[in-house]
């Protein structure tokens, strides 16, 4: 089984290192301007007919809206036998239009983890979720073999599947850097602030994972302080305000209804 990459990125060469540590043949990567890949020791492809040719697997790790330009161009080869995956995790494997009439397998295969580098550590990436989409017995036998746990989602659920992925890391980047704004405005550098606050942020997903989302609701709006809940609301500006208070009512949401907190949190909407 050999596996051609497309998308020298963060995602397609952390893949790359994975799949090879995982002993997998990297038949090589498209080779794209600005990018040299010779210090990994793989095979540069100069088009799109050279990496057909030699890959059993064609793994498209780009931009989700690069995916169709990609296709056009794969799609004009001969892939018949092949199977052609994405990574994307919003975009279903329906973007392989006419795949099955020139022969090939279609997919997706997105890795639950977040890139920052190219350098993620393998420990890491064996412990990240990967889920598939789509009906190829060779994307199958490819996760299987990985070792991964692994799960299956439907082609009308992506982009609900994605959104889950954005929400429990993107999204809770805007909150801890409220948290670190808030600290520096006490006179901490952000050094400092980051010190501070991580361990709990930690702390907190680790509870989440041992005890659930419920039992880990912590702090004023759990316990009904309502004299804080109030000081919190005063002291923010209208444009910080509305994360708190978004935050909050998903909360109460969580642990249950409270007249009273519900009436602070309407009336400082």
């Amino acid at each position: 089984m050999k596996i051609g990459i497309v998308g020298a990125g963060r995602v397609g060469i952390s893949l790359g290192r994975y799949l090879r540590y995982r002993n997998f043949s990297i038949s090589g990567y498209l080779k794209r301007e600005g990018k040299d890949l010779s210090r990994l020791g793989w095979r540069s492809f100069e088009s799109y007919t050279e990496i057909a040719a030699q890959s059993d697997i064609i793994l498209i790790a780009v931009p989700d809206d690069e995916i169709i330009h990609v296709w056009d161009k794969l799609s004009k080869e001969n892939i018949g036998g092949r199977c052609v995956i994405h990574t994307s995790g919003a975009v279903s494997s329906e973007i392989f239009s006419g795949a099955e009439e020139l022969g090939a397998e279609a997919a997706s295969l997105h890795p639950m983890m977040t890139f920052s580098d190219t350098d993620t550590a393998m420990n890491r990436m064996e412990e990240m979720s990967l889920v598939l989409e789509g009906d190829s017995p060779q994307a199958k036998k490819l996760i299987e073999r990985l070792g991964n746990k692994y799960f299956s989602v439907e082609k009308k659920f992506k982009m609900r599947y994605h959104l889950a992925g954005v929400y429990a890391s993107n999204l809770i980047i805007p909150m801890i850097h409220r948290g670190i704004d808030n600290l520096q405005r006490c006179g901490f550098s952000e050094e400092e602030a980051k010190n501070i606050l991580l361990p709990l942020v930690e702390k907190t997903v680790e509870n989440i994972g041992k005890k659930g989302i419920k039992d880990s609701v912590t702090g004023p709006l759990q316990r009904g302080d309502l004299n804080t809940l109030k000081g919190h609301l005063n002291s923010q500006e209208r444009w910080e305000r509305d994360l708190y208070l978004a935050g909050s009512r998903e909360l109460l949401k969580i642990v249950g209804g409270n007249k009273e907190i519900e009436g602070i949190l309407e009336e400082k909407r």
